[in-house]
């Protein structure tokens, strides 16, 4: 297991769950506002989140490592004006745009090392404007944490959005104390009106940081914290909370 998973693959299947996801893309459409109209975001996947700030008068630039990622985001939202998509390393891009206003990230959690996750966060520095703002969402490593491994499950979508197929998952996973490392193995199935079946692997592993480090990266990359959270209803951070946490951050 490599721990990067099958993502080219799964590109054309990113939006399997039938989940409506506005509720999530008008969230970070509001937090953008506060900040402005220009608008990175890292490891975009299709970059349907974008495509949304987009419409609604954001400029917009979305990226990911995967380029079968960002051909399926371009045949979808190609036509979307204000939204370029790009394929580019969160650990090292480089793209002629104008300073971005702000920019948010979900999934570090990829990034395997603490000097991964600093080299992202000083490249993300870099496009922003001074006083732009990114946020972060991640789970913290605490020193409570246990291991523990699920059995196999079967995964189906809220509805199925694919005509003349019909998708599933199967999947367990397993968590790591030791060293902070959260294994997923999944398999995705596809089943023709014809009664084909297909199926490909997708197995990965993400990477969590304590506290501790990650408010280390954020001051050596050039970042202020603004605030904590502890969800996205933005309850404030109260000492000894742990788990899943927020940071907004300021460029300095």
């Amino acid at each position: 297991m490599d721990g990067l998973g099958n993502y080219a693959m799964h590109a054309r299947f990113w939006d399997w769950g039938g989940v409506d996801r506005t509720p999530e893309f008008e969230y970070w459409y509001g937090y953008a506002l506060k900040y402005g109209k220009r608008v990175l975001i890292p490891m975009c996947a299709l970059g349907e989140a974008g495509a949304y700030m987009a419409r609604r008068g954001m400029e917009v630039t979305a990226f990911d490592l995967t380029p079968e990622m960002i051909d399926e985001g371009k045949k979808r939202f190609g036509a979307v004006e204000g939204l370029t998509l790009l394929v580019g390393d969160v650990c090292d891009f480089r793209f002629d745009i104008p300073p971005a206003d702000f920019a948010y990230c979900t999934d570090f959690g990829h990034l395997h090392t603490l000097n991964d996750l600093k080299r992202a966060l000083r490249c993300i520095a870099a496009h922003l404007r001074r006083g732009g703002g990114l946020v972060v969402e991640t789970a913290l490593r605490t020193a409570s944490d246990r291991s523990y491994e699920t059995e196999e499950r079967r995964f189906e979508p809220m509805a199925q959005v694919y005509p003349g197929l019909q998708v599933w998952k199967t999947g367990r996973d397993r968590e790591d104390a030791e060293t902070g490392r959260h294994y997923i193995f999944q398999t995705f199935y596809t089943e023709d009106e014809s009664r084909n079946v297909r199926s490909f692997r997708h197995e990965f592993y993400l990477q969590s940081y304590t506290y501790e480090e990650w408010r280390g990266a954020f001051d050596e990359s050039g970042f202020d914290v603004a605030a904590e959270y502890v969800s996205r209803d933005l309850v404030t951070w109260q000492s000894g909370s742990k788990g899943f946490r927020i940071f907004e951050l300021t460029r300095r």
